[in-house]
């Protein structure tokens, strides 16, 4: 037998299995990284990255903080996971991001209603709100009645412009039928006003300021990002409910689990305790 033969063997084997074991804690590494230091899945959570008090990213370290975070992070921990991934959602994105799988759920401010129900499933409302309106003081705007044949703006992807369009027409101050409408821009012409769609709210918030509306429909909870002592709510305007509720894809396995979990938290005050603290 030629024993250099066999010691070249033994020797190739060795790094065979050397190999092995090094690929082994490679692959280890990388699903300890994906699923999080505890080794569980982590929920991906959609989120707003712009809204004080409810979901906001910080840039500097790239964290998020307020209520809808404090809400995700409860939520992940009761399901058993092993924390969240937070992914920045806009008005106009969302609802692609959780169709598309791209997030697990939206907490996002984002409000149950009928046609979204089509679309996705919806937990329990855990927030409600109501759509205002918000006027530059210098306006001299007081009422909603003053907005006759004025510019109002809303973001794309909200519920506020068919809202706004109805209550025009209950307060017989339109016939609420649109006369023209501009498909890539979203702004509608009415009879007696107009509706401008932003891309964001900070868009919104500077037309505002410039001019261009005279004045902007958003969520109370949204409106406190953008209000100063140059600004003033009207007293006299107001569209209720928004309800905040968790939303996942329709008829996913998660859907029954979150809102479970979300009756849970509404039972026994966790999240009355969660909204106390971010007020």
């Amino acid at each position: 037998m030629d024993h250099s033969v066999t010691r070249r063997k033994a020797c190739r084997l060795a790094i065979s299995a050397a190999g092995a074991t090094l690929a082994a804690v490679v692959l280890s590494a990388c699903s300890n990284s994906a699923s999080g230091m505890s080794g569980k899945a982590r929920l991906n959570v959609g989120v707003r990255s712009d809204i004080v008090g409810f979901s906001e990213r910080n840039p500097n370290n790239g964290k998020y903080y307020g209520f809808e975070i404090d809400l995700a992070n409860e939520l992940a921990n009761r399901l058993g996971y092993g924390g969240c991934s937070f992914t920045s959602v806009t008005p106009e994105t969302r609802e692609e991001m959780l169709s598309s799988g791209k997030v697990d759920c939206l907490i996002a401010c984002y409000s149950i209603s009928d046609e979204r129900k089509k679309l996705f499933d919806f937990s329990a409302a855990y927030y409600t709100d109501s759509v205002i309106l918000v006027v530059e003081n210098t306006s001299l705007i007081q009422s909603f009645s003053q907005l006759k044949g004025g510019t109002i703006g809303t973001v794309s992807g909200t519920n506020a412009a068919p809202q706004l369009a109805a209550k025009f027409l209950e307060l017989g101050l339109s016939d609420g039928i649109p006369r023209q409408q501009d498909a890539k821009s979203g702004n509608i012409d009415y009879d007696t006003w107009h509706l401008s769609q932003y891309a964001s709210y900070a868009e919104l918030s500077h037309a505002l300021e410039s001019g261009d509306v005279d004045a902007m429909a958003t969520d109370g909870a949204i409106a406190k990002t953008y209000l100063d002592g140059e600004r003033t709510v009207l007293p006299d305007f107001g569209i209720n409910p928004q309800r905040y509720a968790v939303a996942t894809q329709k008829g996913s396995e998660l859907s029954p689990k979150i809102a479970a979990e979300v009756r849970s938290m509404l039972k026994d005050k966790t999240i009355d305790t969660l909204i106390q603290k971010w007020n």
